[in-house]
């Protein structure tokens, strides 16, 4: 049987990783940072109250969450270039009618939409992507790549919305003798939208294969799914502890980063520090983020996972337990840089854990949960942090709380079986 050299496998395989993180950056209408560009926009051009928008935001996350089910049954059924596409297929169709809709309750509607298909959804997808085509040898590795890309191409799309926020005039359309204007922020989101559906599409299309993996040597085509990939099923994988404990730590870790995101400037305003050192921080840390990406995922293909989760989740626990005592911008220098490489490392692990450990079978589904898992967690962050403002006055026990509990999730870690053993059960 004929079979296609190595070196055109690694090319493919780079253009899956390059794909991956298109369509992780993709869920960009879908997730708080992006929404947040043109929050102050929609409300007042649909008359929203505040308080109004933000139960808006959280019911549309905790409904959205729920796409993460079947979209992992769908990935582990049909493969990911059916599903990514339709996904992409959705989230721009829902995207394009946010931009027109002029009801609150069709914009709720379709807030749950764009948050369900892109920052559930497509999520999933993106990140089963590289899952379900990369052998367990070159996973760890090419996770840190995706990771890496996923933050430039999110940096990018934030400056280019930006940019198109600040640039693009309302238009004035003439329809029967009434002028109708379209705000900035409308003719931006719809050319997303269009953007999602007649790019990203048929990228996806074109470049990715229905098949499961990229081994060393692939196949030609005709022989593709003949081999089913292997792995823990998935209602044994949820039964282990190894699941549980790397998915709700990691979700802990994404409730409490999007608690400090949303209130970082207040809570550093409550230690002494001003908005000049807020808006400092929100750069510092990302070389340290993108490098501790590549690193982790360099490491994984030689430590077992769980001594990197013991080691990112230790010392993340362990900067946000001390962030009450901060007093110096060295001090909070330090904290920020000890997060940047503790969280870039979790993020990883939350990409490569699912088929590192249980396989490639039903790698979608698993998956699936944990997405579920850690974006419940995300919605209830802000509200976390708030009550600990509203109670004691202060983000003290917000960080205390998150501090011990990190730890004791570092510690619950050690128990985890080794992969080693994981295999022998499969």
């Amino acid at each position: 049987m004929n079979q296609i050299p190595s070196s055109l496998s690694a090319n493919r395989r780079s253009v899956y990783i390059a794909v991956a993180a298109m369509c992780m950056v993709a869920t960009f209408p879908g997730r708080t940072h992006g929404l947040g560009l043109i929050t102050e926009s929609i409300l007042q051009d649909l008359a929203l109250d505040r308080t109004i928008y933000g139960y808006y935001n959280l019911w549309a996350t905790l409904i959205g969450a729920l796409f993460c089910i079947p979209i992992g049954s769908m990935l582990d059924r049909s493969g990911c270039r059916k599903v990514l596409s339709t996904v992409l297929l959705g989230l721009g169709i829902s995207v394009i009618c946010m931009s027109m809709v002029q009801s609150k309750l069709l914009f709720f509607i379709c807030l749950v939409l764009t948050r369900g298909f892109g920052q559930s959804a497509l999520s999933v997808a993106s990140i089963t992507l590289i899952s379900k085509y990369f052998p367990k040898s070159k996973l760890g590795y090419s996770m840190g790549i995706y990771s890496v890309l996923t933050s430039v191409f999110f940096m990018l799309a934030f400056w280019a919305m930006g940019a198109a926020l600040e640039n693009i005039s309302p238009w004035t359309i003439g329809f029967t003798g009434n002028d109708i204007v379209l705000p900035a922020w409308r003719i931006a989101w719809c050319g997303l939208g269009l953007i999602l559906l007649f790019v990203c599409v048929p990228t996806v299309l074109f470049c990715v294969r229905s098949r499961h993996t990229i081994q060393g040597e692939e196949k030609e085509s005709g022989q593709e799914n003949s081999v089913e990939p292997d792995g823990i099923p998935f209602a044994r994988a949820i039964r282990t502890p190894s699941f549980w404990i790397f998915g709700l730590s990691i979700s802990f870790f994404g409730l409490v980063s999007s608690g400090i995101g949303l209130n970082n400037e207040d809570i550093l305003s409550e230690r002494g520090f001003d908005v000049k050192m807020y808006h400092f921080l929100m750069i510092l840390p990302l070389p340290f983020g993108l490098l501790s990406n590549l690193a982790i995922g360099y490491l994984a293909r030689y430590v077992r996972i769980t001594y990197l989760l013991i080691f990112s989740l230790f010392f993340t626990g362990l900067a946000k337990f001390l962030f009450p005592f901060i007093q110096t911008p060295a001090q909070v220098y330090a904290y920020t840089i000890v997060l940047a490489v503790a969280g870039g490392g979790l993020s990883v692990l939350f990409f490569i854990a699912w088929a590192h450990i249980f396989g490639q079978r039903d790698v979608g589904k698993i998956q699936g949960v944990a997405q579920m898992m850690s974006v419940f967690a995300s919605a209830l962050g802000p509200i976390f942090f708030a009550y600990s403002k509203e109670w004691t006055n202060s983000y003290t026990l917000a960080f205390y709380i998150s501090g011990v509990l990190t730890i004791l999730f570092a510690v619950s870690a050690c128990f985890i079986k080794t992969e080693k053993t994981m295999n022998d059960e499969r």
